[in-house]
Parts: structure tokens; sequence; C-alpha cells
């Protein structure tokens, strides 16, 4: 099967502005003295999308996320986060648009408790504490975690990490929500009470950083592949995990 193009898959993602979801036109990122980690990418994600980005260790998936949420500040390229600009006068208002869920879950767990992990975002942006409480409480008992709402971070095992996480993320409403390697350190059966989790999200895009072929199969409908830079391959998950052939090129075979 013939790999599909960066130019074929983003024809369209041109004077697109006024759209939601997530436009980014001629990315390029490099960091200092060193060449570009990412080279003109272009790509289109839409409301109701559910998409994983694969790619072999180093290929720049987090850094690509990064730029995505405003951590990083490409060299030239243009990003449209629900059709606002991502530059430095917009930043406050497109993260309220985009939650992100980092690597390791203790990069975004910092209070004394989970409760007051998810309840912190929302009080920063004014929402009163009672009502940040009772959505927090509502977030927690819904991912299985209401017996622990009031435990510290580092008694929680590593599924309830990850879940308390993605609560603080989710408390701020997020229309996108981004996910660097949410399945890192868990355990079978925290992978799949995660898997039937992130569907029923109410989020337009979901956009998920895996090397866990078998278990992005079960969330998303589609694949991107970065190589070398650029998006070498964008095409339906199941498709893509389907030819050995297009996953071996890209240094990605399925049974390993």
């Amino acid at each position: 099967m013939s790999q599909t193009t960066p130019e074929q898959i983003n024809s369209s993602s041109t004077d697109l502005v006024d759209k939601n979801g997530i436009i980014v036109e001629d990315l390029v990122f490099s960091y200092p003295n060193q060449n570009p980690i990412l080279e003109e990418i272009s790509l289109t994600l839409k409301p109701g999308e559910q998409i994983a980005l694969l790619g072999k260790t180093g290929t720049g998936k987090s850094t690509l996320m990064e730029n995505l949420v405003g951590l990083k500040q490409p060299n030239s390229g243009k990003i449209l986060i629900q059709g606002i600009s991502l530059e430095p006068k917009n930043l406050f208002e497109v993260r309220r648009q985009i939650g992100f869920g980092f690597q390791e879950p203790n990069d975004q767990l910092f209070m004394p408790t989970i409760l007051e992990d998810v309840i912190f975002g929302p009080c920063n942006y004014g929402v009163s504490p009672e009502e940040a409480t009772e959505q927090a409480q509502e977030l927690l008992a819904d991912f299985g975690l209401a017996d622990v709402t009031h435990r510290p971070v580092h008694e929680l095992s590593g599924g309830q990490k990850r879940l308390a996480a993605l609560a603080a993320i989710l408390a701020l409403n997020p229309s996108i929500l981004i996910l660097d390697e949410p399945t890192n350190g868990l355990d079978p059966w925290w992978r799949r009470h995660l898997a039937e989790i992130l569907p029923e999200l109410p989020v337009q895009v979901l956009l998920i950083a895996s090397h866990d072929l078998n278990w992005v199969r079960r969330v998303t409908q589609r694949a991107m592949v970065l190589q070398q830079g650029k998006i070498r391959v964008d095409m339906p998950t199941e498709q893509l995990l389907q030819d050995s052939s297009v996953l071996e090129s890209c240094g990605l075979p399925l049974d390993y």
C-alpha cells in the first residue's frame, strides 16, 4: 500500500480559520543551533476525530504536541486552535480550549490531595470553590476514584494517578484533549479501563501519542506517523495496523 504524502493529506487545510479543530500549516521547529526536528508539518484535525500520533522514539511526537499547546514556539508556520491563532497574545484563550496530559502524571499532580488537584484549575479561572468541588467529585466518581479523593498522590497506583491527572484536565472543560503516552506504566486492567473512558469524554478532538499500537487500535480511528520530521503516513488506524510493510518502513513492527 502506498504511503500518503503530507501534501495530499492537507490540500484542503488552507483558508479554514473559521473552522473548529486543529489546523497546522508548514510548521518548522528546531532547538537552538540544531537541525529542525519538525519540518513542514501540515495537518487538519476535525471535530469528532480520535487520532493516534505514532512514530519511533525521538521522532518529535512530544515536541509536536508541545507546539500545539504553546509550550514551545515554532520557528515558522501557523497553528490554529478552534479558529484561534496560536501566538503569545492568544495563549490564555487557546489554553482554555486544550487539555494536555504529560507522559508523567506526577508532573501535573502537585497538591496535597487529588481532590485539590482537580479543583485547582477551575478555581484559578474564577469558578467558585463549591462548584469546582462538586464537579471534581463527579469526575473522580466517574473515573472510579471516589474512595481516594482525599489521599495524596504518592499513595495512588499508576493507573489512579493517570486518571486523576485526566480528571484535573477535564475539570477545565477543554474542547480538545491531547495525551502524550497515556498508557505508560499502566497494567492491562488500567489500559482497558482508560480505553473505555476516553471515547466517552465530552471533547471534540482527541489526539494521542503512543507506542502501544494494539491499544490505540481501540481508541482511535485515524493514525498519523511522524518520521524524519514529517507526517509520512495518514490513514485509518485499522488500515495502518493491518499493513505490516508500512509499519516496518516506519520502524513500528506490530508484534514487538
